[in-house]
């Protein structure tokens, strides 16, 4: 048997099984819990032309628009298959083997294994209990000349945001020390205070964004990433053929010219949200801010949730837990849908608690 490269053996990933998410309410992975509505699903439908199917995909239609949107030339731009996939090109590019990587403790899950993959060295700041984040621990860091520092706004599980004026004073420092930032903003506009103008600053930060949370379109696997032309320069140069589909650019481009689908979902989610906090008030939890599409929930007195999370999908609801982190282990993180849905999962909330 051929053997892959021995660092990889050393990474243990959990297969991940959709097969019986449909049997659920769905409020664990920061999707779109309720589909499009049936007019606007039909409308998508008839926007799509046959060759969609059978030419390769044209992204220019989706560059024009997001050239607009953002006020960025499209030499500051490029379409990936979701913003993870951003985030990957991007340390592909930059990251070197032994390199130093800093990211928040906890914060997404994929920085860590990255690191891994591409053999570098990973360094955390870590939030505390309070789930606030030493940003002078951030700036002492970066007079360590680290080769990258990647930052979740708002981070998730914890929802914590930075304002756009510490973002700028990191970008600034790290470009005195020659340290890439990777700011993820896969949250806009639910969290709606942007770091994109820095793109047209500063030459050492990438703001990656998906499609896949205000947009809904988890399911069709498309975002960006923005930054200086010499940057997507150099990521482009590790592209594949064709990476992002002819449905998802078609789709994405059809979101950007209804904005309103955008806002009504945005709406959706806090009322939804609302009935959450109330049931949280009732219950006595926990409940930090998260200018999300998720709501954290403190669940005090436990020392973790594994089993909170295992009533909760007997009573029919999936629901995100059992955090490693001391920031967040006694928290259950819930994506949020309208108030129909919450109503819901709040009455089987207290069943489960009580």
């Amino acid at each position: 048997m051929i053997q892959p490269n021995e660092h990889l053996l050393e990474i243990y990933r959990v297969t991940e099984r959709m097969d019986e998410r449909s049997q659920y309410v769905r409020l664990d992975r920061n999707e779109r819990v309720t589909p499009f509505p049936e007019p606007v699903f039909r409308d998508i439908l008839a926007s799509l032309k046959p060759e969609y199917f059978c030419a390769y995909p044209d992204p220019s239609p989706l560059y024009d628009r997001l050239s607009r949107n953002l006020g960025l030339a499209a030499d500051h731009l490029y379409l990936t298959n979701g913003s993870d996939a951003a985030i990957r090109m991007i340390l592909q590019t930059y990251l070197r083997a032994s390199d130093e990587i800093i990211f928040p403790d906890p914060t997404y899950a994929m920085y860590a294994i990255y690191t891994r993959i591409f053999r570098a060295q990973a360094k955390t700041v870590a939030y505390d209990v309070e789930m606030h984040l030493n940003v002078n621990q951030l700036f002492h860091t970066l007079q360590q000349h680290p080769r990258i520092l990647a930052l979740a706004n708002p981070d998730q599980p914890t929802g914590a945001v930075m304002s756009v004026t510490t973002l700028e004073r990191l970008v600034a420092t790290a470009r005195e020390v020659g340290t890439l930032v990777i700011i993820d903003e896969a949250y806009y506009p639910f969290y709606p205070h942007s770091a994109v103008n820095l793109v047209s600053k500063y030459d050492n930060v990438a703001i990656t964004r998906t499609f896949s949370k205000v947009g809904g379109l988890a399911g069709l696997r498309i975002g960006y990433f923005a930054a200086h032309p010499s940057i997507v320069d150099c990521v482009q140069r590790i592209r594949g053929a064709h990476e992002v589909n002819a449905m998802a650019i078609a789709v994405a481009s059809y979101v950007l010219d209804h904005p309103e689908l955008g806002e009504s979902f945005l709406a959706e989610v806090e009322a939804g949200r609302q009935v959450l906090a109330a049931a949280a008030r009732e219950l006595s939890l926990g409940f930090p801010s998260c200018p999300t599409n998720f709501q954290l929930l403190q669940i005090r007195g436990v020392n973790d949730t594994v089993d909170i999370v295992a009533a909760l999908k007997r009573k029919g609801y999936l629901v995100k837990g059992a955090f490693s982190s001391p920031a967040v282990r006694n928290c259950i993180r819930i994506t949020l849908a309208g108030p129909d849905i919450m109503h819901g999962f709040a009455d089987a909330l207290k069943s489960v608690l009580r």
